[in-house]
């Protein structure tokens, strides 16, 4: 292989020169043996392998065709001398030994050199390593990147595609390196590309590296002559990059340029840039891809596994030699039968006619000997995210059909639904195609009639808007047909906050539905507006100046800080209702007294809200309104973006002019002003409403300049309010009155309300700017402020840093620090709640298969080899029960079980399940255990046995439980059942053979298996065994069995009954370990144990007592106290002299602080009754 002209990934290089001869065969056409000379570099350790695999394989189903290989290594390839070597050896073979048949060669150099070698002395050539541009006689071409498949490829494909007309885009340098690339004879397929009336319009050269910048300004030769790009950049997708961004920088959208990446380098697995770098997906979008995937990687993977490679194109030319060898095995199989077949000159036709089943699929050659294999085709879709983005629309698929016995096809998969685009715009590339003046005139005639659609409307629309009751000169009176409302009471929400809020919970529900008799919400023209609804008398008298007052309400006072008022209505039932835009974020009132809406930094508003009403004020007070009249928080309103909007002005008048001449009144009876908003209005002005008569002489009681004044009176009480956050007065309450009418002012309420505002209190604690509390008590004075000196005072004392923005900002900074605290803290009430569910959970459950079924694995049975399980049962559960409460039963279960569960912990044993008065118990599961799980078992049912003996029945003094226990040894299996309730069970013949044990066994007696007993025999000979004998067991026969006795010191069983004083905590009993001896504890505690455990109680207090006297000693008392700690020693002395020489037996009779607390935790295990048979503690 040259160096300089063919580069096999730099390192590899193959020069394989293979020669078949055709032996003569006998009269029935049989082949013996078939030599093959293989020339090869050193560097392919896998062709002699491969040949032999083919050889094997070929001989299945042509035994008649039996190859040799005969190896012969040339040098590397580029080399004078060794392709000089490699022609020689061709015509030594030729000659000398008839070799007709020849494979390669794969060293670029001599390629040339043996196709015009074979063409001139008429000898059989196939060609394994690259495109041949030309037809060739002899030669039988196995590539599937020829020039010539690369072209039947794309004609099939662009044909599917319904594309007639093409651009291309060549880089000839990037192919450079590549010797086996097909490209750079692009001649020869635009010449099949013609030959089938596709047409190349436009062929742009591009430098390899080439900027997406430069790039963007050569494209444009595509404009006006194609849409469909093939593109021959490389064999990456990654060296497509630059040019798909220089599309996009030009503006050539995929939905009208179609690129098609062409790649005929087979990669065997294909490589998507964005599997690394998401982002390039945009720049692929909508582009086809056509690539070489004759080797699909599923079906070759038996093959790859067999060998390794060293480089891509190493693994390519064996795959192509590999076939190589079958075709030559079908072609040699059938021209033995039919020598007909069999030529040297024009193989082609005869290949072209068989039927060849190659190792990965149908090998087809044409009539000009090359082969014809199908592309696959892909096209990329950022939207198809589930599949890579990636749409198979098919492989070009190959059929013999055809006149040179080997043609490709391509149709779309109807999986797909995929619909290809135009190769030619809709209109042609210059819009020759459609007539752009018939469009234009189409638009015109389209916009003409959308025009006089939309005036027609309008002027319908308004028709009707005059025939519903709306007029010109009375746009405040609202048809009520037209009012659509709201359900209140089964909405959740104040009356006056946001439209949001009406779907969240409020806690003052009564309050609520009080609410819901007089006030509604309800929609006009598709907004939301809130209605006071009144009780009309008789019909409703607009004087001249009410209807003035309310055209001016409606049609001129507009201002940022004033709410919309949209009208009146009238209902057939008598009704009034006066209607309001609703805002957003409701009311003042809401936000500062409701604790549902309360925030914490809503001080930083107060300037801000203060500003917004004093705004409105002075829009109003230099208005044809002249001044407010119903200042209050409630008719303070939030928009959506926190700018506070005055409403029910000017409509209050009229209310109290009604109700004084008798017109109106409350549906529930109750005050028409609502006594919660009676501290609002000046005394002096309700004074007057009071004295009203309904005559045309009361609108002459409120000046212009008085109802400025009283607005003043509502703003210091708005002032007080939203300064200190404090309601004015008390909460007072409206209560229906029993007549029929209601008033206008409850007397009662108002007499409370009026008891305020002077002297102004401030709360403790709250500070106030002087300013402000002198503006305070002016505005209940006689020289009241006016609002612009109001704004002034304001807008000094309660400047705002920053924008409303800024302080929102701030707030819900604060407010979100809050919020990490309320998640931390509720985080760590999840933890502490999920670790008392893992405890639980471990309780129930082995750690091992807890945390396995938290992981959500699978629950497999585990099989244990080594196991014991042991039974015990309740001697006289039955009649117990029977004679028992319930819960005397449980609670003599309970205490029982809590003992019995500290034993098995203590002993390492695994409590299976408690059925009623049964228990179960296993030893080596879940942890395997080969020899120890024996040793735990007895010890368990030993402990237990001792434990009941010394066990009083809590509802039965003097009475004692009694048990059977019965345990075997074997293999079980294990694992969890169950998955709403799972537990853990084991099963199998030991488990039915223990439960037997238990059920056949006696009082107090621990029974055994034989197995079990030779288990303790082998390994723990301490525990000592007697027979019981031959007994019968159902289903399993007559068994030989033993009882358990207990543990031997020595030889000889030791008994020894429990006393009180020494019966230990079972917490203190420790695990006994395999290969230690046995430990005392419960079962082998002795006097020597009681005489060190006295002494070193004696120096304890001895040693405590010496501490508290240092320090309680003082210099004065030094020698006192030097003289009776002499003394004490000396009495200590002697008390342990006699303790231990003369009267142990009284020392051991003194109760003792610890044994005291050690007594009453043994207490709850049990003393009193003494059974020499059934205890297991062994005397010294």
């Amino acid at each position: 292989m040259c160096s300089n002209s063919f580069n096999f990934r730099y390192t590899i290089r193959i020069v394989p020169f293979i020669i078949f001869t055709f032996i003569s065969t006998s009269s029935k056409t049989l082949a013996e043996n078939i030599p093959v000379t293989l020339f090869i570099d050193p560097s392919i350790s896998n062709a002699d392998a491969i040949f032999e695999q083919a050889k094997a394989e070929v001989l299945q189903f042509s035994p008649n065709v039996t190859l040799e290989n005969l190896v012969s290594k040339s040098g590397p390839c580029g080399e004078l001398e060794s392709d000089t070597k490699d022609i020689f050896s061709f015509f030594q073979n030729y000659h000398a030994k008839n070799y007709r048949i020849t494979m390669g060669p794969t060293c670029s150099a001599n390629f040339l050199r043996f196709a015009n070698l074979t063409a001139e002395i008429q000898s059989l050539q196939i060609n394994i390593l690259k495109g041949y541009p030309y037809d060739h006689p002899t030669m039988i071409d196995m590539i599937t990147r020829s020039p010539q498949n690369l072209a039947e490829n794309l004609v099939a494909a662009l044909k599917g595609l319904e594309w007639a007309q093409v651009g291309v885009v060549m880089c000839e340098e990037c192919y450079e390196d590549d010797e086996m690339a097909s490209e750079k004879y692009f001649s020869t397929v635009q010449d099949i590309l013609a030959d089938n009336n596709i047409a190349i319009k436009e062929t742009l050269k591009l430098k390899k590296g080439e900027s997406s910048q430069n790039i963007s300004q050569e494209i444009s030769v595509f404009e006006s002559s194609t849409r469909v790009l093939l593109l021959f950049l490389g064999n990456d997708l990654t060296d497509y990059v630059e040019f798909l961004s220089a599309m996009s920088l030009k503006n050539y959208t995929t939905e009208e340029y179609t690129p098609v990446i062409v790649l005929s380098k087979n990669s065997l697995e294909l490589v998507y840039p964005w599997k690394n770098d998401v982002s390039t997906i945009e720049v692929f979008d909508k582009t086809f891809i056509i690539h070489n995937n004759c080797y699909d990687k599923n079906k070759i993977s038996s093959f790859l596994s067999k060998y390794s490679f060293s480089s891509l194109d190493e693994t390519i030319i064996s795959l192509q030699m590999y076939e190589a060898y079958h075709l030559l095995g079908y072609y040699l199989s059938n021209a033995i039968t039919n020598t007909t077949l069999f030529n040297y000159v024009t193989p082609e036709k005869s290949i072209s006619s068989m039927d060849i089943h190659g190792p990965f699929g149908e090998i087809y050659v044409n009539t000009n000997g090359q082969r014809v294999a199908g592309y696959d085709v892909k096209f990329i879709n950022k939207t198809q995210t589930d599949s890579n983005f990636v749409t198979s629309l098919g492989t070009v698929g190959a059929h013999k059909n055809c006149p040179r016995l080997a043609c490709l096809r391509f149709v779309i998969n109807s999986t797909s639904h995929f619909e290809s685009p135009k190769d030619v715009p809709l209109c042609g590339f210059h819009g020759e195609i459609c007539d752009q003046t018939g469009v234009i005139y189409a638009i015109l005639v389209i916009v003409a009639a959308i025009c006089l659609f939309l005036l027609f409307y309008i002027s319908i629309k308004r028709f009707l808007i005059s025939t519903r009751g709306r007029s010109v000169s009375n746009p405040w009176l609202i048809p009520f047909t037209e009012i659509r409302f709201i359900d209140l009471t089964s909405t959740e929400g104040s009356m006056q906050m946001s439209i949001q809020s009406l779907q969240q919970k409020i806690a003052e529900r009564e309050h609520f539905q009080q609410l819901a008799r007089t006030k509604l919400i309800a929609t006009v023209d598709q907004s939301y507006v809130l209605v006071d609804k009144f009780v009309v008398r008789d019909k409703i008298r607009y004087e001249k100046n009410d209807i003035n007052i309310l055209y001016q309400m409606k049609s001129q006072l507009q201002h940022d800080n004033l709410n919309t008022f949209v009208g009146f209505a009238n209902d057939k039932l008598s009704h009034i209702y006066i209607i309001w835009q609703q805002c957003f974020r409701g009311s003042l009132h809401d936000h500062i007294f409701t604790k549902e809406r309360r925030r914490e930094a809503a001080t930083n508003f107060e300037g801000a809200f203060l500003r917004d009403i004093l705004k409105g004020m002075d829009f109003l007070h230099n208005s044809s309104l002249e001044y407010h009249g119903n200042l209050t928080l409630q008719n303070c309103l939030l928009d959506s973006h926190w700018i506070v909007k005055l409403s029910g002005f000017g409509t209050n008048r009229l209310l109290v002019k009604w109700k004084a001449s008798g017109q109106i009144f409350t549906e529930d009876h109750t005050p028409i002003i609502k006594s919660e908003e009676l501290h609002y209005f000046d005394p002096a002005l309700k004074k007057i409403w009071k004295s009203l008569t309904g005559t045309k002489q009361d609108k002459y009681l409120v000046t212009p300049e008085f109802g400025r004044k009283c607005d003043m009176y509502s703003f210091g009480v708005l002032l007080y309010e939203i300064c200190l956050k404090k309601k004015f007065v008390p909460d007072l309450t409206d209560i229906p009155r029993d007549d029929d009418e209601s008033v206008l002012i409850d007397d009662q309420n108002d007499a409370q309300a009026s008891k305020y505002p002077l002297p102004i209190v401030l709360p403790d604690g709250v500070d106030m700017h002087n300013d402000l509390i002198k503006m305070l008590e002016n505005c209940f004075g006689t020289n009241r402020p006016d609002v612009k000196l109001a704004r002034k005072i304001i807008d000094t004392v309660l400047k705002m840093q920053g924008s409303l923005v800024d302080l929102m900002i701030k707030n819900l900074t604060i407010y979100t620090a809050g919020l990490h605290e309320t998640v931390r803290i509720r985080t760590l009430e999840l933890e502490e709640e999920t670790r008392k569910n893992d405890v639980l959970l471990f309780e129930l459950l082995p750690k091992e298969i807890a945390y396995q079924m938290k992981r959500g694995e699978k629950m497999s049975t585990t099989t244990y080899k080594h196991a014991t399980i042991l039974y015990s049962d309740i001697v006289g559960f039955t009649s117990l029960c029977s004679e028992s409460e319930p819960i005397e039963v449980v609670t003599l279960l309970s205490g029982m079980y809590q003992r019995f569960d500290l034993i098995i912990s203590q002993q390492g044993g695994y409590k299976m399940e408690t059925i009623g008065d049964a228990y179960c118990v296993a030893g080596g599961l879940p942890m395997a255990r080969e020899k120890e799980h024996i040793r735990i078992i007895c010890m368990i049912a030993l402990l237990q046995r001792d434990c009941l003996h010394h066990f009083e029945i809590p509802h039965r003094p003097g009475r004692y439980l009694n048990c059977r226990w019965g345990f075997n040894s074997g293999q079980v299996f294990a694992g969890v059942i169950g998955i709403s309730a799972p537990r853990y069970a084991c099963f199998g013949e030991a488990v039915m053979l223990a439960s037997k044990m238990e059920s056949n066994g006696k009082e107090d007696r621990i029974q055994l298996t034989l197995y079990s007993k030779q288990l303790l025999e082998d390994n723990y000979p301490e525990f000592t065994t007697s027979p019981r004998g031959n007994i019968t067991v159902d289903t399993f026969g007559h068994l030989l069995t033993y009882w358990l006795e207990g543990i031997a010191d020595g030889s000889e069983l030791k008994v020894k009954e429990y006393q009180d004083a020494l019966n230990e905590d079972l917490t203190k009993v420790p695990a006994w370990k395999d290969g230690e001896e046995p430990v005392p504890s419960v079962l082998t505690v002795t006097q020597k144990d009681r005489i060190t455990r006295a002494k070193e109680k004696v120096l304890a207090e001895k040693k405590q007592l010496e501490e508290r006297l240092k320090r309680q000693m003082t210099l004065n008392e030094i020698l006192e106290d030097h003289e009776e700690e002499v003394e004490m020693n000396v009495v200590l002395r002697d008390d342990d002299d006699k303790h231990s020489a003369i009267d142990l037996a009284s020392i051991l009779s003194a109760p003792l602080d610890d044994e005291d607390e050690e007594e009453e935790v043994g207490r709850v295990i049990g003393h009193g009754r003494l059974d020499s048979q059934a205890s297991t503690i062994p005397e010294n």
